[in-house]
């Protein structure tokens, strides 16, 4: 059976020799696919013989192979001759009954100890390594007859110039089994160079250009042992499909192991691929051959069918389909070359869905919002929003806790969920939902606002044996191009009527009018203006914290995160969200900003003439104040004016969107800052997945981790898992890890088991006066 694999061996290699310059034109200088190809033959013969054996038992390979005009002798892995062919006996000028059985350097042997040493390594680089070996040069001295002028015969020696490759035949569980020599004699070559024959053919050819031919083929085996190699041990899979059927003519084991099937070579990929065509694949090969043009495809979906598998297993893949071209620029067949990035598209699916989808409802969330709005503001519309919030939410929650509050806002969310099939639903506060109606007017989105605000109403909520009832506020308001309103506005304004609705008594539907909104809101947004003006002139901003904990001593305070509180002229203590949304739409931002700066290094330096601890003080930071190119030289400014202060105290929050937004002036701003001391922490982690490139790029030292990922992150398991990305991600570049919004301090251990370094939320301190 061994001759019969050696045979189709040889037989396939030249084959393939001529499909070799048809691929050569469309690759690297390298020539990889060349090398690919043939090395690629030895597994292509063996499917033959395999058809062989099935289709014609009665060939007789064993003449074949014996009527072969190439010289082979076959060895054990002991070097002892087991076979040769007609072609080797003519050459060695020795009958095989004289060599079968015989170690074959008992037999052949070059007096050279060098070369017959030569010789060995590369038998032994063949056994130990499983693939070919080539060597380039040898001499022997072959005994040839010679009959002188009496009729006698007698033998003479005659120099005889080879040169081999050594070729491994593997067993079944991949060893060397047997080892095929086959020298070609290129005396005449080495003796046209000795002589300088080249004037009689009338081209110049001189000794070392003869000398340089033996070495380019001598490097082009050594390159296609080195391609072959590399090609089998990429991480991308590769396959060449040829001809019309698309038959496969190579496959590296990668391509095997994505799509399932070892049993490709040989096969037209119809065949050999479970439902190729109903998934497309053939139809993108024709068009590829049809145009000639390469098709280059990302994250595309591909079920793959195992044998003993009742349902196909979905992966998604990125290759490209590069056609093949012949000599007459002929389309023979396609070279396809790709990655699996299945694991790598789930995780982006799955951060995707967390950036656009609130963890506790489900629904959609004010990121997805925006990103819709941007379409729909373009579209002459009018398309109007729904601001429904639910009234007294505060007494159920703080009455009952938050579990309870949970659960009202999930049943809420699935009662919405049942009547707004079309619309989009997003969840885009505590208690606040907004329904977006599409080319929708006014009139007719109160009739729809009617029948939520019913069903709402419907809803017995149930909680420690205790009926609750509920009900909601609406306000609407339009936008869209025939408007002329930008969704902001409309969003705004349908906010104001919402708040309209509560004040004229609750669960009623408020329709925006010009009326309202220019009296109300404007009256409203100026009120917080002008009193937050007073308030920061009259020192009425108060610094808050909040603590952060190590997750593994929750009991000791690490940091604080400084949160502002605006005191009222009646004494009571106002919340940001109050004045924040007043503060950036009239530029008091980053006024407020630098104010709460300047008072934080005050502080710091009064609790150090005070012999205080002082931890480290967390400031949050707009996108605005750190855009401003004076915000570096204010930094120095309070360092001087403060200089007893310990600037390693202070980290700066910025947050992802700001951080990205201008990158390079971002980072420079940041490294100018870091040099007088101060720390940096990215707040809000998560919430943009383009920033895992920009980690490296940016100095910072912590990491916040966006709340959304954590508030429920036991019972959903992809939060986690996204959460031990960011983890990974943050050790790798040497950063600290921070969950926000712990809630419940029963997640402290968990987190702590996740790796996460530190934490905060309600679960572990309320905020406080600092």
């Amino acid at each position: 059976m061994y001759i019969k694999s050696i045979f189709l061996y040889i037989t396939s290699v030249q084959q393939h020799l001529n499909h070799v310059a048809q691929i050569w034109s469309m690759v690297s200088v390298q020539g990889n696919i060349v090398a690919i190809i043939i090395a690629s033959a030895q597994n292509l013969s063996e499917k033959i013989g395999k058809y062989m054996d099935e289709k014609h038992p009665s060939i007789d390979f064993l003449n074949i192979f014996d009527a072969s005009t190439s010289p082979t002798v076959i060895l054990d892995t002991q070097l002892t001759v087991l076979a040769c062919n007609k072609a080797y006996e003519a050459l060695i000028n020795t009958k095989r009954e004289e060599i079968v059985n015989q170690p074959l350097f008992d037999v052949l042997s070059s007096g050279n100890p060098e070369q017959d040493e030569a010789l060995r390594h590369s038998f032994n680089n063949v056994i130990k390594s499983g693939q070919p070996d080539r060597i380039p040069f040898m001499r022997f001295d072959v005994p040839r007859a010679v009959t002188g002028s009496l009729g006698i015969q007698s033998y003479k020696s005659s120099v005889r110039y080879w040169a081999g490759v050594n070729t491994p035949v593997l067993a079944e569980d991949g060893s060397v089994k047997y080892i095929l020599n086959q020298p070609s004699d290129i005396t005449q070559m080495v003796q046209l160079r000795d002589k300088n024959i080249s004037p009689l053919l009338g081209v110049e050819f001189s000794p070392e250009q003869f000398d340089q031919q033996i070495g380019f083929f001598d490097l082009l085996y050594k390159e296609r042992a080195r391609i072959h190699e590399i090609f089998h041990q990429a991480p991308g899979f590769v396959c060449i499909l040829s001809g019309k059927n698309y038959i496969f003519e190579m496959a590296n084991q990668a391509y095997i192991e994505v799509f399932a099937q070892a049993d490709v070579i040989g096969k037209p990929l119809i065949e050999a691929i479970p439902k190729v065509e109903e998934q497309g694949v053939i139809a993108l090969l024709d068009e590829v051959c049809r145009t000639g043009e390469p098709f280059f495809a990302n994250a595309m979906e591909f079920l793959v069918y195992r044998d003993n598998e009742l349902q196909p297993r979905q992966i998604f893949i990125n290759f490209v389909y590069q056609p093949i071209r012949d000599g007459q620029d002929n389309v023979t067949g396609v070279f396809v070359q790709g990655y699996e990035v299945t694991e790598a598209y789930n995780l982006s699916q799955a951060m995707s869905y967390q950036a656009t989808h609130d963890p506790l409802t489900g629904l959609f969330n004010r990121r997805k919002v925006e990103q819709q709005s941007k379409v729909l503001e373009l579209q002459p519309g009018p398309h109007t929003l729904l601001y429904l919030d639910l009234d007294h939410f505060k007494i159920i929650n703080d009455h009952c806790g938050h579990n309870a509050g949970d659960e009202l806002l999930t049943q809420v969310a699935q009662v919405l969920e049942q009547h707004t099939k079309n619309q989009l639903l997003a969840r885009i506060g505590g208690d606040e939902f907004l329904i977006i109606l599409e080319n929708t007017e006014r009139e007719q989105a109160e009739a729809f606002a009617k029948q939520l605000s019913q069903a709402i109403a419907d809803i017995a909520f149930y909680w420690c044996s205790n009926r609750y009832s509920i009900t909601a506020s609406v306000g609407i308001a339009s936008f869209g191009s025939a408007e002329n309103k930008r969704f902001a506005e409309g969003l705004s304004r349908a906010d104001s009527a919402c708040f309209l609705a509560k004040e004229k008594g609750r669960n009623r539907i408020q329709i925006h009018h010009v009326d309202d909104n220019d009296v109300v809101q404007q009256l409203r947004d100026m009120d917080w203006f002008s009193r937050l003006k007073e308030a920061m002139r009259e020192d009425r901003i108060q610094l808050w914290a909040q603590n952060i904990v190590a997750l593994n001593n929750p009991n000791e305070i690490s940091y604080k995160e400084i949160l502002s509180r605006l005191i009222d002229t009646d004494g009571t203590v106002v919340p940001p969200g109050a004045f924040i949304t007043a503060a950036e739409r009239y530029g008091l931002i980053e006024q407020l900003d630098r104010h709460i700066i300047r008072k934080v290094f005050s502080s710091i330096a009064s609790m150090q003439q005070q012999n205080q601890t002082v931890p480290r003080l967390f400031i949050n930071a707009s996108g605005i104040t750190l855009s401003n190119d004076n915000f570096v030289e204010f930094i120095k400014e309070l360092t001087e004016e403060f200089p007893s202060v310990d600037t390693t105290k202070i980290c700066l929050e910025i947050t992802e969107t700001a951080a990205v937004a201008n990158l390079t002036r971002t980072a420079e701003m940041m490294r100018n800052i870091s040099q007088l001391g101060i720390q940096f922490a990215l707040d809000d982690f998560g919430s943009g997945v383009a920033t895992f490139n920009y980690l490296d790029k940016l100095p910072i030292k912590f990491i916040k981790i966006d709340g959304e990922f954590i508030t429920n992150i036991r019972s959903r398991p992809i939060g986690e898992t996204i959460v031990k990305s960011i983890h990974a991600i943050a050790q790798i570049t040497g950063v600290d890890t921070i969950a926000e919004c712990i809630e419940d301090s029963e997640l402290i251990p968990y987190l702590h088991e996740l790796g996460i370094h530190y934490g905060q939320g309600y679960g572990i301190h309320r905020p406080a006066p600092l």
